[in-house]
């Protein structure tokens, strides 16, 4: 297989390029939304605003500073120009948008092998740069190879750059595979949110509820901004156990405008145990389940005692009171060195004190309720913003290259 090309295109006319892919996405391709809809059991209006928010971003002025950020020094010719091994996880499309845009931004061509659970964006792109950025044709490939196919182990064994998104299985494998060539990881990471007694009136109580149950509807708690759990502190005028019964009444909601997949019965039967053992160990401390009764998800659980354990997805929330300063240690413990996102209720001062504290719990991503499924075009996914990974990747790509002469 002839490894994809980047052509040799200026910072305008690839802002331009660009600019096109995300328009053809404005009014998302009905094909495409039926596709996507199939894929990841989402109804076609989720999935319509799923493929509307993974292009969101891309403002022309975000295209602009991306283009501007990845620009390597001293670049070479588009024949000199590595290119990128894309191993994507999950079900979210804006993970494909991001890495291809990003990529492109850093000048960078990809082979993209797509998620096993949602390959329909990938093409989708690539059909879509046909139409509207032929230019760009020769800077994208998907692949359908399976994890075990001897193209991939080939694949991760020579391609001079390569991104891998999955479990740590996986990260373990590809590392093995890749050596010292240039490789960087999206391991599984996980989102929180913490309601600080500032913010919890009665007044902005229902309002702040519809702010995070969209951030949980979207994708339904399969992306690793999506939030697992919301930790809420106790002396505000709405206590515990009456936040969660107003997020469980604006899950209910959001699901007119952002429909959920309907689980598997494997899901259904990992949400009822998940409800059951919330019930189980929330009995002794006056802990509670929303709703009390009738059909789940969505799903919210009241435990006052507890720490996060992590949940089944589907719409399936932890609230955990807390006191004073958050011991993040106790309430979030298997997140520790995970947390991708944090939004924050309250003063962003009592969030810096805590994580002073606990250092572990750390995120890239720091912003109000509502807003963690929009963080903007070149943020520090995993740390590092992904145009930034890529460009330094090839920076040591180049590096090496003449001691391997």
């Amino acid at each position: 297989m002839i490894p994809p090309l980047f052509p040799d295109l200026d910072e305008s006319r690839l802002v331009a390029a660009l600019a096109a892919l995300r328009s053809g996405f404005q009014a998302p391709p009905p094909p495409v939304v039926a596709a996507l809809s199939a894929s990841t059991g989402w109804p076609g209006r989720h999935a319509e605003a799923a493929l509307r928010r993974a292009f969101r971003p891309f403002t022309d002025a975000a295209l602009r500073r991306l283009v501007a950020r990845g620009r390597p020094a001293g670049a070479p010719g588009a024949s000199e120009s590595p290119w990128l091994l894309a191993i994507l996880a999950g079900r979210v499309p804006a993970l494909a948008v991001q890495v291809v845009i990003s990529a492109w931004a850093a000048r960078v061509a990809v082979r993209i092998k797509p998620s096993s659970l949602e390959p329909t964006v990938a093409t989708a792109l690539v059909e879509a740069v046909a139409r509207v950025a032929p230019e760009l044709i020769p800077a994208i490939q998907v692949v359908d190879w399976s994890s075990e196919a001897s193209n991939l182990r080939r694949a991760l064994a020579t391609a001079p750059l390569c991104l891998a998104y999955g479990s740590d299985a996986t990260a373990a494998a590809v590392r093995a595979a890749r050596g010292d060539l240039p490789t960087r990881f999206g391991a599984h990471r996980e989102s929180a949110v913490v309601v600080f007694r500032e913010a919890l009136t009665a007044a902005s109580v229902t309002r702040l509820a519809a702010a995070i149950a969209r951030d949980v509807a979207i994708y339904d708690q399969s992306g690793c901004l999506s939030p697992q759990v919301v930790l809420v502190e106790s002396g505000g005028t709405i206590e515990g156990p009456g936040f969660a019964a107003a997020l469980a009444d604006a899950l209910a909601r959001v699901d007119r405008t952002l429909p959920s997949a309907t689980p598997d019965l494997a899901d259904l039967a990992a949400v009822r145990l998940f409800a059951q053992e919330a019930r189980m160990l929330g009995r002794p401390s006056g802990g509670r389940v929303f709703p009390e009764a009738g059909a789940i998800p969505p799903l919210v659980v009241f435990e006052p005692a507890g720490g996060y354990r992590p949940g089944p997805g589907h719409r399936c929330v932890q609230v955990l009171p807390f006191a004073g300063r958050p011991d993040l240690d106790r309430l979030l413990g298997p997140m520790s060195g995970r947390v991708q996102g944090l939004a924050c209720a309250g003063p962003r001062t009592r969030l810096r004190d805590a994580l002073a504290a606990f250092p572990a719990f750390a995120a890239p991503y720091v912003c109000a309720p509502g807003r963690l499924q929009d963080p903007p075009a070149g943020w520090a996914e995993n740390g590092t913003p992904l145009v930034v990974a890529i460009r330094e990747m090839v920076s040591e790509a180049r590096a090496v290259r003449p001691a391997r002469r």
